[in-house]
């Protein structure tokens, strides 16, 4: 995690569009948190954490809305998001767009981390912060997530979407919990050790109208860019994005990466490893991920993704992908194109 964490200039957007439906001027709330409102229309602006708490605070206690939280989610739209919210857009289900941002959570925040867990009927997908900022994050942002996260999911679902559970951190229900009854439309818990929603599988598989496999490939690469270019201290990112630009040019060593970001390869394994990973595990995650994006591009022969992917190689290529998939290319794409 960065020394200083910092959230999407688009939350602060979205906070002075939800003001303004109050009737409230944004302006000088944003001045008191020590925010230029201004700044935040740069797609690539971020402002610290501790200020937009504050931000989320005092909208709180200017509209004097306790789901003031709710009303900024409404706010957020997937276009805020920067290129994610095009990416799951572009998702070939709402498994894929979850995973999707779970992978790229720092977009929104590096106060907090994501996940995702598979049950036999259902997925959950939750968020937490990390512990240096859990007296930092308020309700209001959990809700505000939370809220955002689960009306893209109606937003992209071509019927109508409805989680199974939805958990809250906050401790105790209001006198009336009426709006958070109207978001979610399905049972809360509150006092949670995090924030989470859980969807059935069938609903999490089914084919999104908007599914485009190409360009959800090309905004994940400008999400990794965006996140290795502001948060230099995340180098599993620094070198998967590098990995993305060079893999089509033959698998790079270890020591051509090192020196690529400025550091020995003594220290870059070391900062691998403390993030659960090694440079070897990078190169497989990268093309593992790379191969079912292109594979999923029918128009794309198997020989020219063993040739982006960086492989000697087809034959090599098959043998890897049977390891990630289970089934060689040709089975892959031949059981993708023939209905069950």
């Amino acid at each position: 995690m960065a020394t200083v964490a910092t959230t999407l200039g688009g939350w602060v957007l979205a906070i002075a569009r939800a003001l303004e439906s109050y009737g409230i001027d944004p302006e000088p709330v944003c001045r008191v948190a020590d925010i230029d409102l201004d700044a935040a229309w740069d797609p690539n602006a971020r402002f610290e954490v501790v200020k937009t708490t504050r931000l989320f605070q005092l909208g709180a206690e200017v509209s004097e809305d306790p789901c003031f939280g709710l009303t900024v989610g409404r706010m957020m739209r997937p276009t805020s998001w920067h290129a994610l919210g095009f990416s799951l857009w572009a998702s070939q289900d709402l498994t894929q767009a979850l995973e999707r941002v779970n992978r790229f959570t720092k977009i929104f925040t590096n106060s907090a981390y994501t996940g995702l867990d598979f049950e036999p009927d259902r997925l959950k997908f939750w968020g937490r912060s990390y512990p240096a900022y859990q007296p930092v994050l308020t309700n209001y942002q959990y809700e505000a997530f939370l809220s955002t996260v689960m009306l893209t999911c109606r937003h992209l679902y071509p019927h109508h979407f409805q989680p199974l559970r939805v958990g809250l951190p906050r401790r105790e229900a209001l006198d009336d919990m009426s709006s958070f009854e109207r978001m979610f439309k399905c049972p809360i818990l509150l006092d949670q050790d995090r924030v989470w929603m859980e969807i059935d599988l069938e609903t999490a598989a089914q084919r999104l109208p908007t599914a485009n496999p190409e360009l959800a490939q090309k905004n994940d690469q400008i999400c990794l860019e965006y996140i290795s270019r502001f948060d230099r201290s995340d180098v599993q990112s620094q070198v998967y994005y590098r990995l993305l630009e060079d893999l089509s040019e033959g698998e790079p060593q270890m020591d051509t990466m090192a020196e690529r970001l400025n550091v020995s390869v003594r220290t870059l394994q070391r900062k691998l490893r403390e993030q659960g990973t090694s440079y070897k595990q990078l190169v497989d995650d990268v093309r593992k991920d790379l191969a079912m994006q292109y594979m999923e591009q029918s128009h794309m022969p198997i020989a020219e993704v063993s040739y982006r992917l960086g492989f000697a190689h087809v034959g090599n290529f098959s043998r890897a992908f049977k390891r990630w998939s289970g089934d060689s290319p040709a089975e892959w794409r031949e059981r993708r194109e023939t209905p069950d």
